[in-house]
Protein backbone atom coordinates (compact mmCIF):
# COMPACT_ATOMS: atom_id res chain seq x y z
CA UNK A 1 0.00 0.00 0.00
CA UNK A 2 2.84 2.40 0.84
CA UNK A 3 4.34 1.84 -2.61
CA UNK A 4 1.09 2.91 -4.31
CA UNK A 5 0.73 5.91 -2.02
CA UNK A 6 4.31 6.99 -2.75
CA UNK A 7 3.73 6.63 -6.49
CA UNK A 8 0.53 8.69 -6.26
CA UNK A 9 2.46 11.40 -4.40
CA UNK A 10 5.18 11.64 -7.07
CA UNK A 11 3.33 10.80 -10.29
CA UNK A 12 2.65 13.75 -12.59
CA UNK A 13 -0.83 14.15 -14.09
CA UNK A 14 0.36 12.75 -17.42
CA UNK A 15 2.62 10.09 -15.84
CA UNK A 16 2.07 6.35 -15.83
CA UNK A 17 2.86 3.71 -13.20
CA UNK A 18 3.15 0.35 -14.97
CA UNK A 19 2.73 -2.90 -13.06
CA UNK A 20 3.38 -6.37 -14.42
CA UNK A 21 1.24 -8.93 -12.61
CA UNK A 22 0.04 -12.46 -13.09
CA UNK A 23 -2.75 -14.61 -11.77
CA UNK A 24 -1.11 -17.54 -10.00
CA UNK A 25 -3.56 -19.93 -11.69
CA UNK A 26 -1.14 -22.85 -11.25
CA UNK A 27 -2.10 -22.95 -7.56
CA UNK A 28 -5.16 -25.06 -8.40
CA UNK A 29 -2.82 -27.87 -9.54
CA UNK A 30 -1.11 -28.15 -6.16
CA UNK A 31 -1.66 -31.18 -3.96
CA UNK A 32 -1.33 -30.53 -0.23
CA UNK A 33 -0.22 -26.98 -1.11
CA UNK A 34 2.98 -28.21 -2.76
CA UNK A 35 4.44 -29.83 -5.85
CA UNK A 36 7.57 -31.41 -7.23
CA UNK A 37 8.25 -31.37 -10.96
CA UNK A 38 11.15 -32.71 -12.97
CA UNK A 39 12.16 -29.79 -15.20
CA UNK A 40 15.03 -31.57 -16.93
CA UNK A 41 16.33 -35.12 -16.85
CA UNK A 42 19.73 -35.75 -18.43
CA UNK A 43 22.22 -38.59 -18.04
CA UNK A 44 24.49 -36.55 -15.77
CA UNK A 45 22.10 -34.05 -14.16
CA UNK A 46 18.51 -33.71 -13.00
CA UNK A 47 16.72 -30.40 -12.40
CA UNK A 48 13.72 -30.37 -10.07
CA UNK A 49 11.31 -27.60 -9.24
CA UNK A 50 9.86 -27.89 -5.73
CA UNK A 51 7.29 -25.51 -4.33
CA UNK A 52 5.29 -24.95 -1.16
CA UNK A 53 2.35 -22.54 -1.01
CA UNK A 54 0.81 -20.80 2.01
CA UNK A 55 -2.55 -19.34 1.01
CA UNK A 56 -3.05 -17.49 4.31
CA UNK A 57 0.11 -15.41 3.84
CA UNK A 58 -0.02 -15.52 0.02
CA UNK A 59 3.56 -16.75 -0.13
CA UNK A 60 5.30 -19.25 -2.37
CA UNK A 61 8.57 -20.86 -1.32
CA UNK A 62 10.22 -22.47 -4.31
CA UNK A 63 13.58 -24.02 -5.02
CA UNK A 64 15.16 -25.09 -8.28
CA UNK A 65 17.25 -28.12 -7.37
CA UNK A 66 20.14 -29.55 -9.38
CA UNK A 67 21.27 -33.11 -8.66
CA UNK A 68 24.50 -34.29 -10.28
CA UNK A 69 27.82 -35.98 -9.59
CA UNK A 70 29.09 -32.51 -8.58
CA UNK A 71 26.57 -32.49 -5.74
CA UNK A 72 23.24 -30.87 -4.90
CA UNK A 73 22.62 -27.20 -5.67
CA UNK A 74 19.60 -25.29 -4.34
CA UNK A 75 18.38 -22.06 -5.90
CA UNK A 76 15.63 -20.82 -3.57
CA UNK A 77 13.03 -18.20 -4.46
CA UNK A 78 10.46 -16.73 -2.04
CA UNK A 79 7.52 -14.73 -3.41
CA UNK A 80 4.75 -12.79 -1.74
CA UNK A 81 2.02 -12.37 -4.31
CA UNK A 82 -1.03 -10.15 -4.60
CA UNK A 83 -3.95 -10.95 -6.85
CA UNK A 84 -4.50 -8.46 -9.70
CA UNK A 85 -7.79 -7.41 -8.09
CA UNK A 86 -5.86 -6.53 -4.90
CA UNK A 87 -3.45 -4.39 -6.94
CA UNK A 88 -6.42 -2.58 -8.50
CA UNK A 89 -7.90 -1.91 -5.04
CA UNK A 90 -4.61 -0.63 -3.61
CA UNK A 91 -4.26 1.70 -6.59
CA UNK A 92 -7.78 3.04 -6.15
CA UNK A 93 -7.28 3.62 -2.41
CA UNK A 94 -4.05 5.52 -3.20
CA UNK A 95 -5.95 7.79 -5.59
CA UNK A 96 -4.73 6.26 -8.84
CA UNK A 97 -7.03 5.24 -11.66
CA UNK A 98 -6.71 2.44 -14.18
CA UNK A 99 -5.80 3.90 -17.54
CA UNK A 100 -5.16 0.70 -19.55
CA UNK A 101 -4.94 -3.04 -18.99
CA UNK A 102 -3.03 -5.30 -21.38
CA UNK A 103 -2.28 -8.99 -21.60
CA UNK A 104 1.46 -8.44 -22.12
CA UNK A 105 4.24 -6.00 -22.94
CA UNK A 106 3.13 -5.76 -26.59
CA UNK A 107 -0.28 -4.48 -25.46
CA UNK A 108 -2.07 -7.73 -26.25
CA UNK A 109 -5.71 -7.94 -25.26
CA UNK A 110 -6.05 -8.77 -21.57
CA UNK A 111 -7.75 -12.06 -20.75
CA UNK A 112 -7.86 -14.36 -17.70
CA UNK A 113 -5.33 -16.83 -19.15
CA UNK A 114 -2.72 -14.14 -19.90
CA UNK A 115 0.67 -15.01 -18.41
CA UNK A 116 1.40 -11.34 -17.86
CA UNK A 117 -1.04 -8.51 -17.25
CA UNK A 118 0.23 -4.97 -17.49
CA UNK A 119 -1.69 -2.17 -15.80
CA UNK A 120 -1.00 1.46 -16.56
CA UNK A 121 -2.16 3.59 -13.64
CA UNK A 122 -2.29 7.34 -13.77
CA UNK A 123 -2.95 10.10 -11.27
CA UNK A 124 -6.37 11.59 -10.79
CA UNK A 125 -7.16 14.29 -13.32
Amino acid sequence: MRCFQNVAKHLSADGCFLIEAYEPAFLVRLQNSQYVEAESIEMDEVWLDVLRHDGATQTIEESHVSLSARGIRLNPVVQRYAWPSELDLMARIAGLRLHNRWGGWSRERSHPQALCMCRCLSGEV
